[in-house]
């Protein structure tokens, strides 16, 4: 029986993609690792100014305590987060492989479209909506009257109309068109989904739809015999980034909630980051546990 010579447990891709990654991880370890252990012990510890540095008295889990019996407010906003983030993901996810199947086509101003859909993860979303607001600054036409707000209401409208006519319950409607009506906002939040897309549907070897076209499969008999399994590996990995991106935003209630401790009570703060970290964690690891076994690839 012959050894095999040479065999490592990791492939070139690997190897290549541990080069990708090394600078992150240098830079984390550099710069981030102390100041993210330092503010894990911050939570054990009441903070109080000094003379000349913090001064940090032991308290083991009282703030934690606090925030577990204490603080339903803060509770209160992450179940809340936590409810609301199945039903944006779920939309995003749609928009997001909508738009990568038309785009991954060829037809004229493709690439128009492809660049004007990456544009807020080169600039970021908030400067461009901004102007998009203004208008040039000194226009008339503000964010109350805006063309974009205005269409979004109008369009509401038509939907509700649409849906209703069809003898849908109102507490349907509303939860439908509470996310039609930011559509626009929504389709700024998809970028990188739609190029994680894209590739995906580009590596979906072409033989496979002209045997289904030969057997006389639909399109979308195709799509969902062929496309969507194949796209689950991209599924995934926008799914992860779907929702840190979720919780991660800057407007939203919880870290807006520990922006305002930071300054009142720091050791507080740090204990509602980790708490806030560690569900992010977990989401993020329930995700993954349960989409990892509907992962198809042609390996």
């Amino acid at each position: 029986m012959k050894k095999l010579k040479g065999r490592t447990l990791l492939t070139s891709t690997d190897k290549t993609g541990l080069l990708f990654v090394l600078p992150f991880v240098i830079g984390f370890i550099w710069l981030f690792m102390k100041p993210l252990l330092e503010s894990l012990n911050y939570t054990f510890h009441r903070i109080t100014m000094g003379t000349d540095s913090l001064v940090l008295t032991p308290i083991g889990f009282d703030n934690w305590k606090y925030m577990a019996t204490t603080d339903a407010a803060f509770i209160r906003k992450l179940v809340e987060m936590t409810s609301g983030m199945l039903v944006e993901i779920l939309v995003i996810m749609f928009i997001s492989i909508f738009l990568a199947v038309l785009l991954v086509d060829k037809f004229p101003g493709r690439l128009f479209f492809r660049t004007a859909l990456f544009l807020p993860m080169i600039f970021g979303a908030a400067p461009i909506m901004s102007s998009f607001h203004t208008l040039g600054g000194d226009s008339a036409m503000t964010a109350d009257s805006n063309a974009f707000v205005t269409m979004s209401g109008e369009m509401t409208g038509f939907i509700n109309e649409i849906i209703s006519s069809f003898g849908v319950l109102a507490p349907v409607i509303e939860e439908f068109t509470q996310y039609a009506g930011t559509l626009f906002n929504l389709v700024w939040d998809t970028s990188l989904q739609i190029v994680i897309f894209i590739i995906g549907l580009q590596a979906i070897p072409a033989h496979l739809y002209e045997v289904a076209k030969m057997e006389g499969a639909t399109k979308w008999e195709t799509f969902w015999k062929i496309t969507f399994p194949l796209l689950t590996p991209s599924i995934l990995l926008c799914l992860v980034y779907s929702v840190i991106d979720y919780f991660n935003k800057s407007t939203n209630r919880i870290v807006v909630m520990i922006q305002e401790n930071m300054t009142a009570r720091l050791d507080y703060a740090c204990t509602q980051s980790w708490a806030y970290a560690l569900m992010i964690f977990a989401v993020v690891l329930i995700i993954n546990a349960f989409m990892s076994r509907k992962v198809i690839t042609l390996d």
